[in-house]
């Protein structure tokens, strides 16, 4: 049976995708997940049982239908404006492989945004009736890189724990998070940051986390309700993971969204037809496997149901639709769990959530990665708001280390290299650093010299010179003994698609070729492939680079039937001696080049294997023709003090070249491509003259680059103190009346400002922006967290009662019959009166909170005297009667031990009531029974 051993069990919250540039078939895995399903709706039940009140927050309404069961309609959202939420990652580990790699780490946060913004190619291969469905969600996620105590940090939180493998409990895994891990112990709060908990075991589930629930309260301490759990190996695509596992977050992120699985809340996937509340997306009864579309009507005979979407449980999953990103949207600029908090540009600055937010979210880039050696690079950071300094550090390069803010750096020595930046923030004086390891590749410009001939004969593979790029260290190009073709049959080289479905595109390189001294030159090869089916197939590229690596150009690109030199075929294809075909690649457009290197890319689609045999490259010795110099820039307009970079596109495979930059530093270069920074403002001219054997060519381009002068930096001033309580503000005014741009991202010539911080503006003029002002810092003093417990219930005539529910101590009582902290029942009379407690902390900044207190007349007709009321069964499990024989019931309510008001009746006529108080914890409580004839107490006792 083809490929795939069928799925006994449902995966993951989730569910197992591929993101190739085909559609991806069913894998064959040597052993199935472990792991069965999501279990979201599982720990939903447990908060019902666990935290009613905070279960009752995920509730909209006073019908009590469920919010996740309001239908959701589809509605155009409102494009172009996109929400960004700052992640961390909390790796909880007992220094087992499920202490997995930054790199895998990052790995799943690519693949989350990929997702979120419709930049999977599989979202172009949907089923027939879902196309035009797949949906941009334009929500991002960066890494957060401000720990709540203000300390800078990757996003990413380390935790050495057993609890790792406790899936029975995930408030002891977070508890644990909380307590232990490396970089702050203490809340990270929900409404700031979307907290995911890596684990080992989550108690059978591959993920889970919850609906949207609370409320929108700044401390937000309870990591546990508003986190995503997510095991290790289902997250990202590699280390210990897999393409198959990967889209486990995307899933999860969904729930967080206020998503529901697409067969509904309350079941698992193929037990019944359910609805997840959105419109665009049919009743289901869910998968565990990717059905046929025609065994995808089971709820209804004329509709396929989506089971190529996030919220199923299939592996092809790789969609949401236009209803479920308004759903989405819907939830995130709501105040439910905080999540109109997380997006805000105030949260991002605190939390570093971007470039440009925080200079704990420095970073930099290099103008080209991979090069030849002699090559220049520049150099250039993220941001320049609010940097004092610059330190650059390049060991293996010259200069070794810079204090330019965007230097050039040439590397003479093939290698690979580091690179780091450390900056000083105008502000504060803090310095704040990025490194990379291993971010420069210098490659060896040394060539070998015509002919190549290579029919993988010998057992050394790759062959003497050649290498393989394979970035995932999965399944790659191997030797083959099974098939070949003439004058080397029995050997080729093969790529095994049919097997695996490979995550990256794997190269198989010739050593870099000479071709210096020839006027025409040609690769052949012999080629064999079959398909799967038309849908899973794959390609060939060849690509042929000048520079080293630096960039690669396609010169043969086939895929599918034009790629084919058989008929598809549902078995693993060996080729006959008839079933090959021989191609020839005109190399002439690259002679006269002294370092060209040729690569065979397998582009991978799980379709079937792929054959190559009888590589050759040959040429005709010659003078080459003379070439045809040209160049392109990064600006042909900037600022003075920027940097242009100049990039050779001379055809003809020039040897040598020769610039010349009036007005420039360098004047000169020899280099492909050169920085060149311009400090004085003016109009300036560029010329580059290429060489090769064949002669010389000039390329001049008159008053080429326009330098523009910077403006001057505008000041900043106050309307008023700038160090004020929460809820204040202070405006900001800059001396320039256009062109400002602030640091938290404001643009209008004033911004007013309610958040802690330091804050700068620049001004823009043709594009240039000048040095940042000065510098105003804006302290926010937090308003305290006020609350004020409930009240006894009391009787008119009973004694003042002391207040005491108020916290933090030490603040204020007011209210009618409220005199200093004494409560007297006798002055509002029977019925409910509102008190209020204020409290002002040592900043001058107050809070306040309000409770309800009930005054009862406490009837005339002694509570103990009304026997005709009786409560059975008391002791009870939760459900109980209340029966008044031939008096009519008005109300009942019951208090908890510490006499708060958790339930009540109101309006009631009946002589009987049944009570189901199932979902209240064990213990003791009080009934007050109002009647037409008085009122009673009784305590009953709740058993479980």
């Amino acid at each position: 049976m083809r490929k795939l051993t069928v799925f006994s069990m449902a995966l993951l919250c989730g569910f197992i995708s591929f993101s190739q540039v085909t559609q991806s078939k069913p894998q064959k895995f040597e052993t199935a997940p472990e792991e069965e399903k999501c279990s979201q709706h599982v720990h939903m039940q447990e908060m019902k049982q666990k935290d009613p009140e905070r279960y009752a927050t995920v509730f909209r309404g006073e019908t009590n239908v469920p919010q996740a069961k309001v239908k959701t309609p589809v509605t155009e959202k409102a494009t172009g404006i996109e929400y960004t939420v700052p992640v961390v990652f909390h790796i909880l580990h007992n220094n087992g492989t499920e202490n997995i790699s930054d790199a895998q780490i990052a790995d799943a946060l690519a693949i989350l945004n990929r997702d979120y913004r419709r930049l999977n190619a599989d979202a172009n291969n949907v089923y027939t009736s879902f196309q035009g469905m797949p949906t941009d969600a334009e929500i991002n996620f960066v890494f957060a890189t401000v720990a709540p105590n203000g300390a800078c940090f990757s996003g990413i939180t380390r935790t050495v724990s057993t609890q790792t493998t406790n899936g029975g409990d995930g408030q002891a895994q977070v508890n644990a998070i909380i307590a232990g891990n490396n970089v702050y112990q203490g809340v990270w709060p929900h409404n700031r940051y979307l907290n995911v908990y890596v684990c080992k075991n989550l108690g059978g589930a591959a993920g889970y986390t919850f609906l949207p629930n609370g409320g929108s309260a700044a401390n937000a301490t309870n990591m546990y309700y508003n986190g995503v759990f997510l095991l290790h190996n289902y997250c990202g695509s590699i280390g210990t993971s897999s393409v198959t596992t990967s889209r486990a977050l995307t899933h999860e992120v969904g729930h967080w969204f206020n998503l529901s699985h697409v067969w509904g809340d309350d079941n698992n996937p193929g037990v019944a037809c359910g609805d997840d509340y959105v419109s665009d997306t049919p009743l289901t009864k869910g998968y565990t496997s990717c059905p046929t579309a025609a065994n995808a009507k089971i709820c209804n005979a004329s509709i396929v149901e989506n089971y190529e979407n996030y919220m199923d449980y299939s592996y092809c999953s790789k969609m949401f639709t236009p209803g479920q990103v308004t759903r989405m949207r819907n939830a995130i600029v709501s105040s439910t769990g905080g999540r109109s908090n997380v997006w805000t540009t105030s949260n991002l600055n605190l939390v570093g959530g971007g470039p440009g937010t925080s200079l704990c979210a420095i970073d930099f880039s290099a103008s080209q990665t991979t090069m030849c050696e002699g090559t220049t690079v520049t150099y250039t950071a993220n941001t320049s708001n609010g940097i004092a300094s610059y330190s650059w550090s390049f060991p293996g390069g010259t200069p070794a280390t810079s204090t330019a803010a965007s230097p050039t750096v040439t590397y003479a020595t093939a290698g690979t290299y580091n690179a780091s930046l450390t900056v000083t923030a105008t502000s504060n004086g803090n310095t704040y650093s990025k490194s990379k390891t291993s971010y420069i590749t210098v490659n060896s410009g040394t060539s070998v010299s015509l002919p190549i001939s290579e029919g993988f004969v010998s057992t050394t593979f790759p062959p003497a010179g050649w290498t393989i790029l394979n970035t995932n260290s999965s399944a790659t190009w191997a030797r083959s003994t099974a098939a070949g073709k003439a004058p080397t049959t029995g050997n080729s080289v093969k790529f095994d698609n049919y097997s695996v479905n490979d995550a990256t595109d794997d190269e198989l390189r010739l050593p870099k070729l000479d071709i210096t001294a020839y006027s025409s030159a040609q690769l052949t090869f012999d080629v064999a492939y079959a398909p799967y089916n038309a849908t899973y197939y794959d390609g060939l590229e060849v690509l042929v680079s000048t520079n080293c690596g630096g960039t690669f150009t396609s010169v043969y690109s086939k895929s599918y039937t034009t790629l084919a030199t058989a008929n598809a075929t549902t078995s693993a294809f060996t080729p006959t001696t008839a079933q090959w075909r021989s191609e020839t690649i005109d190399l002439t457009p690259y002679v006269g080049n002294g370092s060209v290197w040729i690569a065979f890319r397998n582009i991978a689609g799980n379709g079937n294997n792929l054959y190559l045999d009888n590589i050759n490259v040959t040429g005709v010795s010659g003078t080459p023709p003379t070439p045809t110099a040209s160049f392109t820039s990064t600006a042909t307009s900037v600022c003075a003090g920027q940097t242009v970079t100049y990039t050779s596109t001379s055809t003809g495979s020039p040897t040598s070249y020769s610039w010349s930059f009036p007005g420039g530093t360098p004047s000169s270069s020899t280099s492909a491509s050169q920085a060149v920074t311009y400090s004085t403002a003016g109009t300036y001219s560029v010329s580059l003259t290429a060489t090769n054997a064949g002669g010389s060519n000039v390329a001049n381009q008159t008053n080429y680059i326009t330098v523009n002068a910077s403006p001057a930096a505008p000041t900043i001033t106050a309307s008023g103190a700038t160090t004020f309580c929460q809820g204040g503000s202070v405006t900001l005014t800059s001396s320039a009346s256009s062109g400002n741009s602030w640091s938290n991202g404001a643009t209008g010539s004033t911004v007013s400002v309610t958040a802690s911080g330091t804050y700068t503006v620049t001004q823009t003029v043709a594009s240039c922006p000048s040095a940042a002002s000065n510098s105003i810092s804006v302290t926010v003093n937090p308003s305290p967290a006020v609350t004020f417990g409930s009240l006894p219930l009391v009787c008119v005539y009973d004694s003042p009662i002391t207040l005491t529910q108020g916290s933090p101590s030490g603040g204020t009582y007011s209210g009618t019959g409220v005199s200093g902290n004494q409560f007297n029942p006798a002055v509002p009379g029977v019925g409910s009166t509102s008190i209020t407690y204020n409290y002002t902390n040592s900043n001058g900044c107050s809070g306040s909170a309000q409770t309800t207190a009930t005054v009862d007349q406490c009837a005339s007709i002694g509570e103990n005297e009304l026997s005709f009321i009786s409560v059975y069964p008391n002791p009870s499990s939760g459900v109980l009667t209340v029966s008044s024989g031939d008096v009519n019931l008005s109300g009942i309510q019951v208090y908890n031990a510490v006499g708060q008001l958790v339930f009540e009746l109101k309006g009631l006529q009946t002589l009987k009531q049944d009570l189901n108080l199932s979902a209240m914890a064990k213990g003791v409580y009080t009934l007050r029974i109002l009647s037409d004839m008085g009122t009673k107490h009784v305590p009953v006792i709740l058993e479980k």
